[in-house]
Parts: C-alpha cells; sequence; structure tokens
C-alpha cells in the first residue's frame, strides 16, 4: 500500500477533458489529449485521424519513444526496414534513433492514439499546427501551415526528416 500511495502522489494532478481543443497537424487531425504539463513530464498522449493515402514522412524522434495503437483503420508503420499495417487493436513501438514514417493505406481515414515517451514532441505540434473546427475531419491534402520553417523547428525538437 506504501508503494501506491507514493505513485499517486507523484502524480502532478487529476485531469478531466470532456472535449479537447482540435488541430491540424500537417496531414493528420487531432487533439493533444494529454501533455508533459499533465503527466509531469513523463509522456504526452495524441489522439489522430488521418485520410486515406496520407502519412507523416520519414523521421527520427532522438528524444521520444513513440508507442501507438489502432482504434480504426489501418495505419501503415515503416520502422527501420520494416513495415507493419496495424488494424484496430493493435500496437507497434518505434523506439527512439530509429527512422519511421506512417500512412495511412487503408480506404477510410484511420483513427489512432500516440504515446511519446517522454513528453516533448506535444510543443512541436502546439508551434507548427492550426486550429481545426469541431466538426473537422481529417484532411485529404495538407492545410495551411502555421510556420514556414517547420524542419528547422523539428531540429529544435530533436526530430530529423529524411534517412
Amino acid at each position: 500500500m506504501d508503494n501506491v500511495q507514493g505513485i499517486a502522489e507523484m502524480a502532478p494532478a487529476i485531469k478531466y477533458q470532456a472535449k479537447p481543443k482540435r488541430y491540424y497537424f500537417d496531414v493528420a487531425l487531432g487533439s493533444i489529449l494529454l501533455s508533459g504539463e499533465d503527466t509531469g513530464g513523463a509522456y504526452c498522449l495524441l489522439d489522430l485521424s488521418v485520410a486515406p493515402g496520407l502519412g507523416v514522412p520519414r523521421h527520427t524522434h532522438s528524444r521520444e519513444d513513440e508507442a501507438l495503437f489502432v482504434l480504426s483503420g489501418e495505419l501503415e508503420a515503416t520502422v527501420g526496414d520494416k513495415i507493419f499495417t496495424l488494424r484496430a487493436g493493435e500496437t507497434l513501438i518505434a523506439p527512439r534513433n530509429i527512422p519511421h514514417q506512417l500512412r495511412n493505406p487503408g480506404k477510410v481515414a484511420n483513427h489512432y492514439l500516440i504515446v511519446f515517451s517522454p513528453s516533448g514532441f506535444e510543443e512541436f505540434l502546439k508551434v507548427t499546427s492550426v486550429p481545426a473546427p469541431d466538426d473537422a475531419v481529417a484532411p485529404t491534402e495538407p492545410p495551411p501551415v502555421a510556420v514556414g520553417n517547420v524542419f528547422e523547428l523539428a531540429a529544435d525538437y530533436g526530430i530529423q526528416f529524411g534517412d
């Protein structure tokens, strides 16, 4: 019991978020469900949806591990030189320092959760995203970008695009 109390005391706060703000994150529509501020820096949790045929280009995180959980549709994840097609209920971890890319190979928008551990990636999304309306759907082409220097900003957050 003492161990459980110690863990509970480490949590920064209880957070309930009934309807999170929605954003366009490049080709994805999503929300930051939990930020590092909410988790004491342990992780952040994102809720994302990508239209068929679209995806995130090959990139590498030097600071965070990335765990994916598909809720609906399909998500193709290329991690290193291995290709995985995840479907509802399936999970994959893309460790830091290994190049990876994500794509929706299906015929409908997908829906998945991503946990980044430790947190920090959500800060990159905050500075590069644009607000989306509550009734928005996954964009079929990238929406206008919030900033023009995304690749430079990515490097500031430990993200490198390409191999």
